[in-house]
Order: C-alpha cells, then sequence, then structure tokens
C-alpha cells in the first residue's frame, strides 16, 4: 500500500522549512526564506541587487510504502 501525504505551504510554515536558492535576478547572492526564525517565507530583499523575492505557492508531496498486513 502506497501513502501520499501533501504538504502545503501553511502546514509547513511552522515546521522548520529553509529554502536556498540564487537570486533569481542578479544570480549573484545566495538567498534563503526560513519559518518563523529568520526572514519569513513571505519574502526576501535580495541585498546585491535589491529585488524583493516572494514564495507565492509551494506544496511537497511525501510518497511512502507501507508494508502490507501479512495474510494467514
Amino acid at each position: 500500500m502506497t501513502r501520499i501525504d501533501k504538504y502545503t505551504l501553511d502546514r509547513l510554515r511552522n515546521r522548520g522549512l529553509r529554502l536556498t536558492f540564487d537570486c533569481p535576478h542578479c544570480q549573484g547572492t545566495k538567498l534563503e526564506l526560513r519559518g518563523p526564525a529568520g526572514p519569513g517565507l513571505d519574502g526576501v530583499t535580495c541585498f546585491k541587487c535589491k529585488a524583493v523575492v516572494v514564495l507565492d505557492g509551494l506544496s511537497l508531496t511525501v510518497i511512502r510504502e507501507v508494508a502490507r498486513p501479512s495474510e494467514g
């Protein structure tokens, strides 16, 4: 049996999610979006080119195989 769980952005907000990526505009610096402890998931400003990067949608899908009960 396969179990599929979907985690939306709202559910991930307080779970320690961290996304690190190059600035999509200038590609000259690393940006990081984190949960409540740091720059929020609502947006971050690139210190090099001053572009504002906002995460407007995300969901993670986790697929796990669950062992079936043995028959007999």
